[in-house]
């Protein structure tokens, strides 16, 4: 087994971001997993159990840092100078770029056929780059698929105080103001990137689980094999899995599972679920 690490790779938009490549033998299936809301490359150790069990069995595997990684960064740039980035000022559509190199470098390292993975927030990303751009992929992985504006207006009462806040920055031509006040006692955001992940018509909210509204307009357009799961100790809206089979219409192959005794990062549980990504993947695929 070999573990590359990518340091050389440029979005369209001209940012760097680093991968991690846990290399297959057999240059034929490779995994992109696409991180969560302001994690990182080496901060999810689940990731590094997974990646290292598929490259043993032949099922490549790559990490992409994006653009979104850790609360603040700031990325170097293909022309030498830094873009202030992280979850503070990440703008969500942005993702298309993020993803479209990570599919870009793993085709690079000679693999012919690609299955998304999200984590969390990733799995927001990996539904909207399909909606957006169809993209021919053999299945898709959604690792705790969260309802991010759901759940984040249960927990903001005062969500429509910051939203008219952020707006009002916005239209005063001060868009990277910081909010007053942090977001769910979690992290402050700039008044963008606020409007941008949850104004009334976000494309963020692609999995309205909480409401169960009828705007499942990107979920709907899936038309190959998804496998999705949720540790049982995780919040109720990850556990509705079930809701997702029904609201993936168009998804003939629609596997989920609660793995018991776990939460969000899967702890102790790590080579479990390895194991079931392989056993989907060559299921389905091999």
């Amino acid at each position: 087994m070999n573990i590359e690490f990518i340091s050389n790779a440029y979005t369209k938009d001209g940012l760097k971001l680093p991968m991690v490549h846990f290399e297959s033998s057999k240059k034929d299936i490779c995994v992109v997993c696409i991180h969560g809301m302001c994690a990182t490359i080496i901060d999810n150790y689940f990731a590094t159990v997974w990646g290292k069990l598929l490259s043993q069995k032949n099922i490549g595997f790559l990490y992409e840092h994006n653009r979104g990684h850790s609360i603040e960064n700031d990325i170097e740039m293909k022309d030498g100078t830094f873009k202030r980035c992280g979850c503070m000022y990440e703008i969500f559509e942005d993702c298309i770029y993020d993803i479209d190199l990570a599919i870009e470098i793993a085709k690079k390292k000679g693999y012919q056929r690609i299955i998304l993975l999200g984590h969390s927030y990733g799995c927001n990303k990996v539904i909207y780059y399909y909606y957006k751009k169809h993209p021919t992929i053999l299945g898709m992985i959604l690792a705790s698929a969260p309802d991010m504006v759901g759940s984040h207006k249960m927990l903001q009462p005062d969500y429509n105080e910051l939203l008219n806040e952020a707006k009002e920055n916005i239209e005063n031509k001060k868009p990277e103001k910081l909010l007053h006040k942090q977001v769910e006692d979690y992290m402050y955001m700039s008044s963008r990137t606020y409007n941008n992940w949850y104004n009334e018509n976000s494309n963020l909210n692609n999995l309205p689980i909480i409401n169960n509204v009828q705007s499942w307009k990107q979920f709907k357009t899936i038309d190959i094999p998804i496998l999705t799961f949720s540790g049982s100790n995780e919040e109720e809206f990850y556990l509705q899995l079930n809701l997702l089979k029904e609201k993936a219409c168009n998804c003939n192959n629609f596997e989920y599972k609660i793995i018991e005794n776990t939460g969000h990062t899967y702890q102790e549980k790590e080579l479990e679920i390895g194991n079931l990504l392989y056993q989907w993947i060559s299921k389905n695929f091999m």
